[in-house]
Parts: structure tokens; C-alpha cells; sequence
């Protein structure tokens, strides 16, 4: 048979398991499997017979693999062949360029981004920017129904000023949970993954700013809706921030690109390594 495998024989578990880079424990033709590149896919806790069959069933992998490569290269059409290294070639000075270029971007390109850009950028855009589904400030806390604290709390809550919120922060071990970032623009699903409940209120609630009082067996929600955006309106500036600090770098990265492009170009030219018949 062509094609022969040699498999490792099991001399002890020590002898098995030592980690020798020089030991080959498998030969599909010319290519060689060693003992280094399998000693990776262990652990301390994984014991002899799981280790024993982890191992054979790694060594007929690459043995299939190996076998199949070389059916391949025998049976594929030149043609095919040719295409595939192509391709391969290609892929590979893809991800060359592709990180030289990100190399020299992030050690030579101005990332920094001034407010007065996003402003711009965002006047520029406002358009696009209306939204597609509601936006809350919100903030909240589960609490025991049972707490003496109860009436001071929701007057803090609905009032929310920054001394009130590190109150009630001070106080969280009171709490069974509470989200009291109401800084912060969220969508619908964010407000219902933190308080599922909602979802089974009256919809004309969370259309306007709104103090929601709701018990379950455990205990008392206490939520402020502080602000509300309702569909087709402006999505805040800070709420798209990202996205505008996202097309400011990739239009940086672009003209920088194109710059870095002609100035190898000429380069070339300049030191003759590159001409044009």
C-alpha cells in the first residue's frame, strides 16, 4: 500500500505523556506528526484513557487530512489547482498588505477625534439619523416590599439629581436589583432585558417620562422612565456617537491609504526599483 501510517506505540503512561519535541508519533509519506504539536490539546485533568483516545482520534484526523491532500493534488485538474494557489496567493498578500497598512495607521494617523468634528459630521447626517424605534433614560430599583425606606426612595428616584442617584448607590445592599445609570440613551430591548416585566404594561406608559410602581411575590419595582424618544424623531448625538467616530476614522483611513499608495509609488519610481514599459 502507498500510503503507510505509522502509529505510536504505547511503551507506559510516563513514556506516553513526556513532552520530547524529537518524537514522531505518526508518518503519512513524507510528512511527520511529533509529539510537540499534540501535547497542546491536554490537560492535567484529562486522565490516560481519555487522553489515549483524544490522541487517536487527533492522529487519523491529520492522517485523513494529510491523505486527502494528496488524493487531491492527484486527482484535481491542473486547472483547479492553479486556481486554488491563486486564490491562496492572494488571500495571503491580502492580509500582508492589509496588516503593514493598520501597522503604519496606527502608529502615524491622527485617531484623535474632536467634538466639533462629530458635530459637524452629525449636522451633515441628521437626516439619517431619525429613529427607528423608541429611546429611555431609565433607572430602577427591586426592592423588598417590606422596607421603612420605601417613601424616601421613590421620592429620590423620581427626582434623580446626582445627589439623589449616589444616594440610593450608597444604599444598594437594601436593594435585590437596581440600575440607576440614567444617563445613558437605551432602545426598547436593552429597557426590557433589565425589567421584563414591562412588557406586560400598558404600551401608552413608555410613550412619555413616567413613574411605574409594579409588585411581584418578591418584592417592589420602583422605575423611572426620565426621558423618552419616540420613533422618527432626531436619535441624540451622543446615541450615535460611535457610528460618527466609526465613519470619521475610515474616511481618515482612506485618504491615508490613497496617500501611502502614491507615495510608494513614486518612491519606486524615484529610486527606479519600479518603471513602466
Amino acid at each position: 500500500m502507498r500510503y503507510l501510517i505509522v502509529f505510536f506505540l504505547f511503551f507506559s503512561c510516563d513514556n506516553y505523556f513526556k513532552k520530547n519535541s524529537t518524537i514522531d508519533i505518526a508518518r503519512v509519506e513524507d510528512d511527520f506528526l511529533s509529539q510537540s504539536e499534540v501535547d497542546e490539546i491536554f490537560d492535567s485533568s484529562t486522565n490516560f484513557t481519555d487522553s489515549t483516545i483524544i490522541l487517536n482520534n487527533y492522529i487519523n484526523n491529520w492522517a485523513a487530512n494529510k491523505l486527502l491532500i494528496q488524493r487531491a493534488l492527484i486527482n484535481l485538474p491542473e486547472e483547479n489547482q492553479n486556481m486554488i494557489h491563486e486564490l491562496v496567493n492572494n488571500y495571503r498578500n491580502d492580509i500582508l498588505i492589509n496588516s503593514y497598512v493598520d501597522a503604519l495607521i496606527n502608529s502615524n494617523m491622527n485617531l484623535e477625534i474632536l467634538p466639533s468634528e462629530l458635530d459637524s459630521l452629525y449636522k451633515e447626517y441628521k437626516e439619517t439619523f431619525k429613529l427607528s424605534e423608541e429611546l429611555f433614560k431609565f433607572s430602577f430599583i427591586y426592592l423588598p416590599k417590606v422596607n421603612p425606606d420605601i417613601r424616601l426612595f421613590k421620592s429620590k428616584l423620581k427626582r434623580s439629581n446626582n445627589d439623589d442617584i449616589q444616594y440610593l448607590d450608597s444604599l444598594s445592599f437594601q436593594y435585590n436589583r437596581y440600575f440607576l445609570n440614567d444617563t445613558v440613551w437605551r432602545n426598547k430591548n436593552e429597557l426590557f432585558y433589565q425589567l421584563p416585566k414591562l412588557r406586560k404594561v400598558n404600551n401608552n406608559l413608555l410613550k412619555k417620562p413616567n413613574f411605574i410602581e409594579m409588585k411581584d411575590s418578591l418584592g417592589l419595582y420602583l422605575i423611572n422612565i426620565k426621558k423618552v424618544l419616540k420613533i422618527n424623531q432626531y436619535a441624540p448625538l451622543e446615541y450615535v456617537s460611535e457610528t460618527l467616530r466609526r465613519m470619521i476614522i475610515n474616511k481618515r483611513k482612506l485618504i491615508f491609504i490613497d496617500q501611502l499608495r502614491k507615495d510608494i509609488t513614486k518612491d519606486a519610481i524615484k529610486n527606479k526599483s519600479f518603471e513602466i514599459y
